[in-house]
């Protein structure tokens, strides 16, 4: 189905005892609740759900709500500044040891457009009061980023330790921070441009072992652990990896 969501973004009642966004989703068989580092909670409802019991769906799973929020806080750091909308003032790639400055120019009206400087700042112009349209501007440049970055470190990753694949690219994605296909093609999300460097490689071997192993075996796993002996620790570590991502992009991924 193309398009399972159809999303309620208003705020909850004020008779809720917790802030959510509600979705109603055809696939949905009954109610249930996810959280997201940012996006909060979220209830999912089948079509026809009475939204009056949302309150008490809520109350019966206080106790979880507020365990996975003090979670997420935890593991939250501090954030990085940012203008008054929220947009952000700087962009760190730390595992490519880059750095970008950006300035905002609100002309009020127009198409946004971005330029980069050659100090590594990058001019954003026109109606950047559009939140929505200067942040899609963003995402689309930090995809050519990721490519400029992600790519080359795989190409090169995948020589040194004797894999091939089929094709590679880069996506800005929700849910995974990369895939192999069974054509033995990788994507690696965006994302990872915000993670540490051990990180970055430790997702590009994972998806490098499924062109061998198209599974989570026991094979699949010891080959992993043979070109990332630490990928154990890793691998805990990437359930929370989700908190070096700023909020302007969005978070909430695995890996497959």
């Amino acid at each position: 189905m193309p398009f399972p969501f159809f999303t309620n973004n208003t705020p909850s009642a004020a008779s809720a005892p917790f802030p959510y966004t509600l979705k109603v989703s055809a696939r949905a068989k009954s109610a249930r609740l996810k959280m997201t580092p940012h996006g909060g909670l979220v209830v999912v409802v089948p079509p026809g759900f009475d939204k009056k019991q949302i309150a008490t769906l809520l109350l019966h799973h206080e106790a979880w709500i507020k365990k996975v929020s003090a979670r997420f806080d935890a593991h939250r750091p501090d954030p990085l500044p940012s203008s008054a909308g929220g947009l952000p003032c700087t962009i760190d790639f730390p595992g490519f040891a880059e750095s970008w400055s950006v300035v905002y120019n609100d002309r009020g009206s127009g198409e946004v457009e971005l330029i980069e400087e050659l100090d590594r700042t990058l001019l954003v112009s026109g109606d950047v009061a559009d939140k929505a349209l200067t942040q899609k501007l963003l995402s689309l440049w930090l995809k050519k980023r990721a490519q400029v970055h992600l790519l080359p470190a795989l190409e090169k990753l995948a020589a040194a330790h004797g894999f091939s694949y089929t094709s590679a690219g880069v996506r800005l994605q929700h849910s995974r921070w990369g895939s192999c296909s069974s054509r033995r093609t990788i994507t690696l999300n965006s994302k990872l441009l915000f993670l540490p460097d051990y990180l970055v490689r430790y997702i590009m071997v994972h998806e490098l072992c499924h062109t061998v192993q198209m599974n989570h075996s026991r094979a699949f796993w010891s080959l992993v652990h043979q070109h990332d002996p630490l990928c154990q620790s890793n691998n805990r570590e990437m359930k929370t990896a989700w908190k070096y991502v700023p909020v302007w992009v969005g978070s909430g991924a695995h890996h497959n």
